[in-house]
């Protein structure tokens, strides 16, 4: 039964992960668009060389210097000779600076004539970087890891990360202004807000100045040595802010959604995929599928939400009587102490749902199985996309306990066998999970 399982909740991950992938969900959107407009390309993210491929088996053509792909790899055999940036994520690198200065001088090529086409998806604030002087690449680094580890969502990370950046928050729109911008987005975020995707580097910032620098404060950074400076050069007028909602620039910018998580997750996959799977079968194995039960969105620290779903589940599975099923997506956050181990938020979530879940049902024999994985194939600074965990594994708790204490979560799963590595998807949609409990 639990390999069965195991092969439902991988198909569902498999699903999700193809239903956002770049070929068909660019290939869609060039078709509502005249694709001989378009004079220059620009493609950053983790999905940067599907969406650029895909862009140029649709007929988009352009000038090899007028096109850029910036993304986590250089293994390629694209059909096209558009140039290529290998740049560095979730920590950004020296590729990383190279990149926002050659998106920069790219943008700032443009004229009133050309229609830049910009494919853009999760990671590309990593992938591409502009420090603000005073601030240097090393700044950068650190300011990245700490903003990681603070326990700040996406929204006030990528706030403060628009601060102090020469183009996000607008600003590339900026740069390659008076031309028409259209861009294409596989989401990452929640409530796919577009300034948050790639910290806005093609739209404006609805937070005011004054809530992002209260924001260093709040995720605990007042220290870095650069933050005086930083309040001084936007209230003296040295530091341009970030595009704001109202400017006339915004005017030239379309922006499309292709796929997000919440799109994909709560589009019905889980019904599809039980019917594949029971199709032709019996009416007595049709009465004994899995009944669909529905979980709050992934949100704030990762162990809590795990104690959620487990609980969630549990009275799920008591109220249906027979095994039950459910998906949910979205973004959990770890807060990190200075001395931490190796791992990530959806390892962390899955051996977190296991001991809450051992722990509430002790004496019972109830079968359980969660998958916990990041849609791009990784999990933090792993190897892993998530974790796989089943009641049928064997579960240390004192180990299982000091591994989330030490957020040192994959060098225990990786003894347990309880990492899930399917490889770089070629895509980011955030995070899912995939749970199955019951009789």
């Amino acid at each position: 039964m639990l390999a069965d399982w195991r092969q439902i909740a991988v198909a569902l991950y498999d699903n999700v992960v193809a239903t956002g992938q770049a070929d068909h969900v660019v290939s869609r959107a060039l078709s509502q668009i005249n694709i001989a407009d378009i004079s220059a390309v620009l493609a950053v993210g983790k999905a940067a060389r599907g969406m650029a491929q895909s862009a140029y088996d649709n007929g988009v053509r352009v000038a090899r210097d007028k096109a850029l792909i910036i993304a986590p790899s250089d293994d390629h055999n694209d059909a096209h000779d558009w140039p290529l940036i290998p740049s560095a994520h979730p920590v950004p690198d020296q590729n990383s600076l190279i990149a926002g200065q050659q998106a920069a001088a790219l943008c700032q090529s443009l004229n009133d004539a050309d229609h830049l086409l910009v494919l853009l998806s999760g990671g590309a604030s990593a992938l591409m970087v502009a420090p603000h002087p005073p601030l240097t690449l090393d700044d950068k680094i650190e300011l990245n890891a700490r903003l990681l580890a603070s326990g700040g969502d996406i929204h006030q990370i990528n706030a403060i990360r628009r601060l102090v950046s020469q183009i996000k928050g607008g600003r590339l729109a900026a740069m390659a202004a008076p031309a028409q911008i259209t861009q294409f987005i596989i989401s990452d975020v929640e409530n796919d807000q577009l300034s948050s995707i790639g910290s806005g580097i093609m739209a404006p910032d609805p937070m005011p100045v004054s809530e992002s620098l209260a924001l260093i404060d709040t995720l605990g950074m007042a220290d870095l040595w650069w933050v005086a400076d930083l309040h001084k050069q936007y209230a003296d007028g040295r530091m341009t802010p970030p595009l704001s909602p109202d400017h006339p620039l915004c005017d030239k910018i379309d922006s499309h959604i292709l796929a997000s998580n919440k799109q994909l997750i709560h589009a019905g996959v889980i019904p599809d995929i039980l019917s594949s799977l029971f199709a032709g079968n019996d009416q007595h194995s049709k009465a004994q599928a899995p009944q669909i039960i529905a979980y709050p969105r992934l949100s704030g620290e990762a162990s809590v939400m795990a104690e959620c779903l487990a609980e969630a589940t549990i009275s799920a599975v008591n109220q249906a009587g027979k095994t039950v099923i459910g998906i949910t997506g979205g973004e959990t956050v770890v807060t990190l102490p200075h001395d931490h181990g190796l791992g990530g938020r959806s390892q962390e979530l899955a051996l977190a749902f296991a001991l809450a879940f051992k722990t509430a049902m002790q004496g019972s024999d109830m079968p359980w199985l969660i998958l916990a994985a990041g849609t791009d194939g990784r999990d933090g600074p792993t190897d892993a996309a998530g974790a796989i965990l089943d009641s049928q594994m064997p579960l240390d708790i004192a180990s299982a306990k000091q591994a989330l204490l030490r957020h040192d979560v994959w060098n225990y799963l990786d003894q347990s066998g309880g990492l899930f590595r399917p490889g770089a998807s070629g895509t980011n949609l955030a995070d899912m999970v995939v749970i199955i409990a019951g009789s």
